[in-house]
């Protein structure tokens, strides 16, 4: 029979069956794996005795079988099946790979961890969760919908079999009341519905949201930072079908559910929604690819959606439902002003306009958020006698100073170091910051309102489990009156009393050479302008910037999505960049950059062999990542695209078979459809 394995080897692996129950594709089962043993996934079945193989050598057996296979339907291997095709990764990893760590790894004194028992038992017990019209609870204190919100709401509810929507709304438009109406209704049907969100900050307040609003129905909640018998638990809640909502991550999209009958994908728009390690996959289009093989409804939604979705959405594939007003009655979108640095020095990050309106603003009784994308004290740390700057010993990149704990930090590997008492080079003391980070900001505004609740919302504030929930909590208290954070406090969250938004240090990204930095920049900026006024009364958004008359900013004070889509994709179009052509990356590791350009190089002489027949296929030259030593390990990529999906993926099948047949020290990943480049 042939069994998956998580390896990084394409293809099946042929084992014996020595038992006499008849095997059942989906079991999973204990295999040898030269010395070790590990577990496999049943994947085919051939009509193999052990000892009788048709050739030179025995096959070894399978030695114990761990369940019955029922959780692992064939629903389920479609979609890994298609995902491993389609981003070509071998299909044992990414089907292992997207099982719980217990029910993949080999407990070092067990064949069969404790863990995973303890969590099938948990979901046993638990009551069958599947309604009728009749028997469901209509759901708890639900604020009343407007027309437009209606009319999204009927449109969820009548779509039958495989229907994509795309949800335009405006930052504090009701998407979420929307998604919420929608989902009762389809549970009263006895479906199970996905609801994936970008990133792990944003589940608790959602999970308490959909808890308190489904009463009667089991909503669990699935992320890579949960404990791992939690986990465990969830998965198997959610693959018996005694769930019937599963709010996750990326990951949640990979996990069986036997009565899925609904999909949302909320800010589909956000990049967390790509994984950068292992299968490089795409959620929200796996999540696109799952509705469509279960021939059931799927709902993107946003307030700035990527321009994949909204040409989808012009070109009719995608049905889209506009919510174009706030949903709090008196609610208006903030006031857009830009300050023009040029005019407006600022002094320690914030000029004199921002300062007067945080003065303003606090005065009123209202809560501010200042907003800039950088964790850390400063980005660098300076001599200012000899020059020198601190710089990672592993990676092409400076040390970011945390002057809290009085550290250096590389956010590229993770290294850090204590803060010299003097400069290595020269010795003097005079050591000095470069650049402002949240922590520098947060403790300028302390200087400069002394009385005024300052709170930071970033990666390093919210490390330890529970802090983010925290932290959170006293904003909503009104305990807060200044927010100062990262993109974390962009989007998703629900402030009632914010009346100021401030925006520093946007402009590295209006000129970047990265093609998706103004889609980003934009996409960030709208987003955390809606953290503003969502409830009556005005609001502001402060930018400051060198560049005002950017056509970005032109868009961004009219809180006009539509014009910057439709300027953005003209010049994606003259460029023939994504999403009017598609793409892929080869990027190659080794301790010399060297190496890694020999291998690309040897990778494009045979692709473009592969190609020269067809000519719908064209590989850029390799060249060096932007940062290009992480961890001790250089770095380069190859660009390869076309215009045609289905030419790049059959040139990608053949450039394959070159790929996984070279030995040597060079490590190569291919991602498709990447993000970053």
């Amino acid at each position: 029979m042939d069994v998956l394995v998580a390896a990084p080897l394409y293809g099946t692996f042929t084992y014996a069956w020595p038992f006499s129950d008849d095997p059942i594709v989906g079991q999973r089962v204990i295999v040898p794996w030269g010395r070790q043993k590990r577990v496999g996934l049943i994947h085919g079945l051939r009509a193999v005795v052990d000892g009788d193989t048709g050739s030179d050598y025995d096959l070894k057996a399978v030695e114990r079988i761990l369940d019955e296979g029922r959780l692992l339907s064939a629903q389920w291997r479609q979609l890994i099946e298609f995902a491993a095709r389609y981003y070509h990764h071998p299909l044992g990893t990414v089907a292992l790979e997207s099982l719980p760590k217990a029910l993949r790894v080999l407990n070092a004194k067990s064949e069969e961890p404790v863990m995973v028992e303890k969590a099938r038992a948990h979901a046993d017990r638990l009551a069958e969760h599947v309604h009728s019209e009749h028997d469901s609870p209509p759901m708890n204190e639900a604020p009343a919908l407007n027309p437009a919100q209606s009319a999204a709401v009927a449109a969820l509810v009548d779509a039958r079999g495989f229907d994509p929507y795309l949800l335009y709304g405006v930052t504090g438009s009701g998407k979420t009341e929307v998604y919420l109406h929608a989902i009762a209704q389809r549970l009263r049907r006895g479906e199970q519905v996905l609801v994936l969100l970008p990133e792990i900050n944003l589940t608790p307040p959602a999970m308490a949201l959909y808890q308190k609003r489904l009463t009667g129905h089991r909503v669990v909640v699935m992320h890579s930072n949960l404990p791992e018998l939690a986990r465990t638990k969830a998965w198997f809640e959610v693959a018996s079908g005694k769930a019937d909502v599963l709010i996750g991550t990326r990951l949640g999209v990979l996990t069986p559910m036997p009565r899925l009958g609904f999909v949302v994908v909320d800010e589909e728009h956000d990049p967390s929604y790509k994984q950068q390690d292992g299968m490089r996959y795409q959620a929200r289009d796996l999540a696109l690819m799952l509705a469509k093989q279960r021939n059931c409804p799927v709902v993107l939604g946003s307030a700035t959606p990527s321009l994949e979705s909204w040409l989808k959405s012009e070109q009719s594939a995608y049905k889209r439902l506009d919510l174009t007003q706030r949903a709090v009655p008196g609610a208006s979108l903030p006031t857009v002003e830009l300050v023009n640095t040029a005019n407006f020095p600022p002094k320690e990050g914030l000029s004199e306009p921002v300062i007067q309106a945080l003065r303003e603003n606090l005065d009123a009784g209202r809560q501010a958020i200042v907003f800039l994308n950088r964790r850390g004290y400063a980005p660098q740390l300076v001599c200012n006698a000899c020059g020198w700057v601190a710089n990672c010993e592993h990676c092409s990149a400076h040390m970011v100073w945390h002057k809290r704990d009085m550290s250096l930090r590389c956010h590229h590997c993770g290294a850090g170091q204590r803060v010299p008492q003097a400069c290595v080079c020269c010795g003097n003391q005079d050591l000095s910051g470069f650049g402002r980070g949240t922590q520098r900001v947060e403790e300028v505004l302390e200087g400069l309102f002394p009385s005024a609740r300052v709170l930071r919302l970033d990666a390093d504030s919210t490390r330890n489990k529970g802090q983010m929930e925290d932290l959170l909590e006293k904003a909503h208290a009104g305990e807060v009156d200044i927010l100062v954070g990262t993109q974390m406090i962009s989007k998703g969250h629900d402030f009632a009393n914010i009346g100021l938004v401030v925006a520093l240090n946007v402009d590295a990204s209006l000129y970047s050479h990265a093609y998706r930095a103004p889609e980003r920049l934009f996409a960030q900026l709208m987003q955390v302008a809606g953290r503003a006024g969502r409830r009556a009364g005005s609001a502001r958004m402060l930018v400051q910037t060198r560049y005002p008359q950017h056509p970005l900013f032109s868009a961004l004070m009219a809180h006009d999505y539509v014009r910057f889509a439709d300027s953005e994709m003209q010049g994606r179009r003259e460029a023939r960049m994504p999403p009017f052509s598609y793409q892929a990356t080869l990027r190659a590791d080794h301790r010399h950059l060297g190496n890694c350009i020999e291998f690309l190089r040897n990778a494009k002489a045979f692709g473009e062999a592969i190609c020269a027949a067809e000519g719908t296929v064209f590989l850029c030259d390799p060249v060096p990542l932007s940062v290009v030593r992480v961890g001790g390990i250089e770095r380069a990529q190859m660009l390869v695209e076309s215009e045609s999906r289905p030419s790049l993926h059959a040139f990608l099948n053949e450039w394959m078979n070159w790929l996984t047949a070279q030995k040597g020290a060079v490590k190569w990943f291919l991602e498709v459809d990447p993000v970053e480049l």
